[in-house]
């Protein structure tokens, strides 16, 4: 009987040296559930351990990562002393694993060494066929092709500056490329890709102010003559063209029609007519691109 009592002693004893889920000590998975597929088929998990308990020995820790039941030792990374990672290669015709972490070390207390082992819970991990993984350039002028890169992409696919569509073009299951809109410049764009397979975040682009010329630089026209001014842009129009807003602060005195650049084109030509006679300016518009002012006079029209 008194040889029973100290098994049961004992056996109480081992218990309390090797704890499961130790009080004061947690894991935080760093690693993310989604994972872009990449030809390695290797994939870094991450974690980071968190023991609050002032008497751990550092130097006696050690972190495993375990995966269908085998357990891989993880490396300290270089991020941070208490980040730990491993390489995990995914067998071929897998595209997804579970895993849970477990960390050893020891305490010292009372001069006396206690080992302690804790399990994190069960995390699981899955690869992603269709991402978006660069965007070429995150800012450019209007006309500027772009290229994205990332996988599983297909001829449905078009790029979305917030909610408005963009001449996209299909190039790979790895690579499309958007023109850049006719829109506000100075703002930051939320793209979008949209196809028959859902949304994708692609980040934020700039559209950055571009140039227009003309030809001439002023205008001097009699009352009822026409005089014909050429706008020109640095690059092709998009699809369904670019409209070229025309304004004046005298009115009465300049007769202007609506005008816009068609699909492909760089220059649009338009007539401008005198009216009553004055002076003032043209205000040149188009979304994008900076104001243009020219100076517009109309002089009376000779005498017969």
């Amino acid at each position: 009987m008194k040889k029973s009592k100290e098994h049961l002693i004992f056996a109480a004893l081992l218990a309390s040296v090797v704890l499961l889920g130790a009080c004061g000590a947690n894991f935080i998975n760093l690693t993310a559930v989604h994972q872009n597929q990449n030809p390695s088929n290797i994939y870094t998990l991450q974690t980071e351990i968190d023991i609050q308990d002032k008497a751990v020995v550092k130097e006696t820790v050690n972190v495993s990562v375990v995966i269908g039941e085998e357990a891989h030792p993880m490396v300290r990374g270089q991020a941070g002393q208490d980040i730990w990672s491993y390489d995990y290669k995914l067998p071929p015709g897998f595209d997804e694993a579970n895993y849970y972490y477990t960390a050893e070390y020891q305490v010292l207390r009372e001069d006396l060494i206690k080992p302690r082992v804790i399990k994190s819970q069960l995390y699981r991990f899955q690869l992603e066929n269709r991402y978006v993984g660069n965007l070429l350039a995150y800012r450019a002028p209007i006309g500027e092709k772009i290229s994205v890169q990332g996988r599983g992409f297909t001829k449905h696919d078009t790029v979305h500056f917030g909610t408005d569509a963009v001449e996209t073009t299909f190039l790979s299951e790895n690579e499309l490329q958007f023109v850049v809109p006719s829109l506000p410049s100075g703002i930051d764009y939320s793209l979008i890709l949209e196809g028959g397979v859902g949304k994708l975040p692609i980040g934020e682009f700039r559209i950055d102010e571009s140039e227009m010329k003309t030809t001439p630089r002023s205008i001097e026209v009699a009352s009822g003559d026409v005089a014909t001014i050429l706008f020109q842009i640095p690059f092709d129009a998009p699809a369904g063209g670019i409209p070229v807003k025309i304004e004046t602060d005298v009115a009465p005195s300049v007769i202007m029609p609506e005008v816009s650049i068609p699909a492909g084109g760089k220059s649009i030509s338009a007539p401008i007519k005198g009216g009553v006679p004055g002076s003032g300016s043209i205000f040149v518009n188009v979304p994008g691109i900076k104001e243009l002012v020219i100076p517009v006079t109309v002089t009376a029209a000779p005498a017969p």
